[in-house]
């Protein structure tokens, strides 16, 4: 009897693990593993006090998430607001909640890799080191135009244009 309950036990167990590595596997399909990490009610405090925008900036923000960021500047007054998220269903989720919070922030389904930028002066990132050091900091030189500033919250460009450092997370790069 105390056998069957082990094995029993034993089997649900190994069904759990199958049941969430597969919901992994197919997780990381759908997002392209790319993780949705989004900046908390603090940090989003941070950004909006210390990054002050006008309202004929032109922004875009790279991996956008659920579009949280161009709300924030939304609210200061930008009227240009664009952003570019690759996970389907976070993409879904901002497209949602903008249309619930009346934003008019134009959020595409789209890699960011694949767009031009050089239409935008302000470049908005929350994004991992290896975005920031392998990919980026080429793709800004080629596309974005002078006096475009690109806003990186926590990581930082190295051994590129030395940053303007604000409240030790926001590093404020200019061309």
């Amino acid at each position: 009897m105390l056998k069957n309950i082990i094995f029993i036990l034993v089997l649900i167990l190994l069904s759990i693990v199958f049941v969430y590595t597969l919901y992994l596997f197919i997780w990381f399909i759908l997002t392209r593993n790319v993780p949705f990490v989004p900046l908390s009610k603090k940090q989003l405090k941070t950004v909006s006090a210390n990054i002050k925008l006008n309202p004929e900036d032109k922004i875009v923000d790279l991996g956008c998430g659920d579009g949280r960021v161009l709300r924030i500047f939304e609210k200061q007054g930008v009227k240009d607001l664009t952003g570019y998220e690759v996970n389907f269903w976070i993409y879904l989720l901002a497209r949602i909640k903008n249309t619930i919070l009346k934003s008019k922030a134009k959020i595409y389904f789209k890699n960011f890799e694949k767009v031009n930028l050089s239409e935008y002066n302000i470049v908005f990132c929350y994004l991992s080191d290896y975005y920031m050091n392998s990919l980026l900091k080429e793709k800004f030189d080629r596309e974005l135009k002078p006096g475009t500033k690109i806003i990186s919250y926590v990581f930082d460009i190295k051994n590129w244009r030395k940053p303007e450092i604000i409240s030790g997370k926001i590093f404020v790069y200019k061309i």
